[in-house]
C-alpha cells in the first residue's frame, strides 16, 4: 500500500490554492470602493471563469498531440476532468507494454492513452469487447478499461521440441518461428528486407501498420490447454512444433538425412515443408497471426545412432574410395599398355632400318668389281649401337616387358661381341684396316674371323627378311 501524500502535493490543492489566491486578491482590490455592486462582482467573476476555461482550451492543444476535430475536442473534456479531479488512468503504452503508476491503472473514469508506433491496446466495456486501437492518441471512455496491450513489431518464438522418425527414432532440435500480427492488405516495413527501399517507394506512415480485426482476434481467439489461456504470442510456437514432429513422422532417419544435391543441406527439404506448412495454418490465419518464417535447428541423435550413422558412413565412403582406386588402376593399366606397344613398334622400326642399311651395304661390298675390305665388325658394330640405345633407355627398361628385355641382351650376345675377336678379312685383294669401335674396344681380346660365305648372306638376308614382316600397326 503506497504511503498517503501530503496535502501540499495533491492535485487538490496545487489547482485550488492558486485560484484561491487569485480570487482573495480580487476580493480586497475590489471591496472599499462604494460603487461596487453585485451585477459588478458577477460580470467580473464570469470573466474570469471564461479567461479560466478559454485558457485551458487553448493549453489543451499543446499539451497532447491532437490533429483532427475530434481529438482536440477529447483533449479539452480530458483537460477539464483532470482539473476538476475525476480523470481516469493517464497512461503510455511503449512496446507493448503499459506504462503507469498502480495508482493511474486503479482510477476509473475518462483517461487519456500515448501508443507509441509499435503498440496497440485493446479496450473493453464491462466484459465485452469495446474497441481496439492503434499507434497515436486514444481517449478512454467512461467505464473503459484496458483489457490488453499488443506488441506490433515482429516477433520471434523458439521451443525445443521431440519427434519420431518414421522408423522409431527420437530427435531433438529446436523449432523456431518469426510472426506478427498480420497487417492486412497494408505495406509494411516487416515485409521489406531493406528500410531505405520501403521508404522510398511508398508515403511515410507508421512502420508497422494496424490492424483492428487482427488484434480482436488475437485477444479473444486465444486456445485453452489444460485449463489455462495460451497467448497469442506463444500459439506460433506450439503450432510450428506441431508441423515439425509431423513431418518426422513421415520420415525414416536414413531418408531424413539423404542428400539429393550434393550443394544443400539434409534437412533442406524438411525446412521448406516446414516454413510452408506453417505459413499455410489454418489456426494461425483464424487468430489474425501472420507467420515470416520457420525453421528446426540442428537435430541432435542419441549417441548410439551416432555411432551407428558414423558406421554407415564410413563404409559408404569406403567403398567409394575403393571404387574410385580401381578405376584408376584401370585407366594407368591401358596407359601402360598403350606406351608400351608404342616402345615396341619404335623398337621394331629401329631394328629394320639397321638390317636394311646392313642388307644393302653387304651386297654392295660382295659385287664391288675391284674387291673391299670386309670385317664382322663393321656389320656388328651398327648394330651394337642401335641395340645399347634401345636396351639402355630407361624408357624402354620401363614400359618394355622383361623378357623384350632379355631378348635384346640375348641378341647381343648372339652376334658375338663377349668373346669374339673381330678381324679384318680381305675378299678379292684389297685389304683395308680399320679403326675399332670404343664399344669393342670394351670387349674381349679380338681373335681371327673368318671370311663371310654365301650362306652367311642368305642367313643375314633371313633374318632381315624375318623383321621387316614382323608385326605393324
Amino acid at each position: 500500500m503506497q504511503p498517503q501524500l501530503p496535502f501540499y502535493r495533491r492535485q487538490w490543492f496545487r489547482i485550488g490554492a492558486p485560484v484561491t489566491f487569485v480570487l482573495v486578491v480580487y476580493a480586497l482590490m475590489h471591496f472599499r470602493q462604494p460603487d461596487e455592486t453585485l451585477a459588478g462582482w458577477m460580470v467580473d467573476i464570469l470573466g474570469f471563469a471564461m479567461l479560466f476555461l478559454g485558457t485551458l482550451a487553448l493549453a489543451s492543444q499543446y499539451i497532447l498531440p491532437v490533429s483532427t476535430a475530434k481529438e482536440r475536442q477529447g483533449a479539452v473534456d480530458r483537460l477539464f476532468t483532470y482539473v476538476l479531479g475525476g480523470h481516469g488512468p493517464i497512461v503510455f503504452v511503449r512496446d507493448g507494454e503499459l506504462v503507469g503508476s498502480a495508482e493511474e491503472l486503479k482510477r476509473k473514469g475518462a483517461g487519456v492513452m500515448l501508443i507509441d508506433a509499435a503498440s496497440a491496446v485493446v479496450l473493453e466495456k464491462g466484459r465485452k469487447f469495446s474497441r481496439a486501437v492503434g499507434p497515436g492518441i486514444a481517449f478512454v471512455a467512461f467505464g473503459e478499461r484496458i483489457a490488453t496491450t499488443l506488441d506490433l513489431r515482429k516477433q520471434s518464438r523458439s521451443q525445443s521440441a521431440q519427434a519420431l522418425t518414421r522408423d522409431g527414432i527420437e530427435i531433438k532440435a529446436d523449432v523456431s518461428v518469426a510472426f506478427a500480427l498480420d497487417p492486412g492488405n497494408q505495406a509494411s516495413l516487416r515485409d521489406t528486407r531493406d528500410e531505405n527501399d520501403f521508404l522510398g517507394q511508398t508515403p511515410v506512415k507508421p512502420p508497422y501498420p494496424f490492424n483492428a480485426d487482427s488484434a480482436f482476434k488475437a485477444f479473444y481467439g486465444e486456445a485453452i490447454a489444460e485449463k489455462e489461456a495460451i497467448k497469442w504470442i506463444d500459439l506460433p510456437a506450439i503450432v510450428a512444433v506441431e508441423h515439425f514432429r509431423d513431418q518426422v513422422s513421415r520420415l525414416t532417419l536414413d531418408k531424413l538425412f539423404e542428400i539429393h544435391d550434393p550443394g544443400a543441406t539434409p534437412l533442406a527439404t524438411l525446412q521448406s515443408n516446414l516454413r510452408n506448412e506453417v505459413q499455410s495454418a489454418p489456426l494461425l490465419r483464424a487468430r489474425g497471426i501472420k507467420v515470416y518464417s520457420a525453421s528446426a535447428g540442428n537435430i541432435e541423435l542419441p549417441e548410439a545412432v551416432i555411432r551407428q550413422r558414423i558406421r554407415a558412413w564410413a563404409v559408404t565412403w569406403q567403398k567409394e574410395i575403393f571404387k574410385k582406386l580401381a578405376d584408376a588402376d584401370v585407366k594407368i593399366e591401358k596407359i601402360k599398355e598403350q606406351a608400351r606397344a608404342e616402345a615396341q613398334h619404335e623398337i621394331l622400326d629401329e631394328f629394320r632400318d639397321v638390317f636394311n642399311d646392313f642388307k644393302e651395304g653387304f651386297k654392295q661390298s660382295v659385287s664391288a668389281q675391284e674387291g673391299a675390305l670386309v670385317s664382322q665388325r663393321d656389320f656388328t658394330q651398327r648394330l651394337v649401337s642401335a641395340l645399347n640405345k634401345v636396351a639402355g633407355d630407361p624408357v624402354t627398361q620401363m614400359l618394355a616387358p622383361g623378357n623384350t628385355v632379355r631378348q635384346l641382351s640375348n641378341l647381343r650376345q648372339w652376334v658375338g661381341l663377349q668373346e669374339l675377336a673381330l678381324k679384318p678379312q680381305m675378299i678379292g685383294q684389297q685389304e683395308a684396316a680399320e679403326e675399332t669401335t670404343e664399344i669393342v674396344a670394351e670387349e674381349a681380346e679380338p681373335t681371327e674371323a673368318a671370311e663371310p660365305s654365301e650362306p652367311a648372306l642368305q642367313a643375314v638376308d633371313a633374318n632381315t627378311d624375318e623383321v621387316e614382316g614382323g608385326p605393324r600397326e
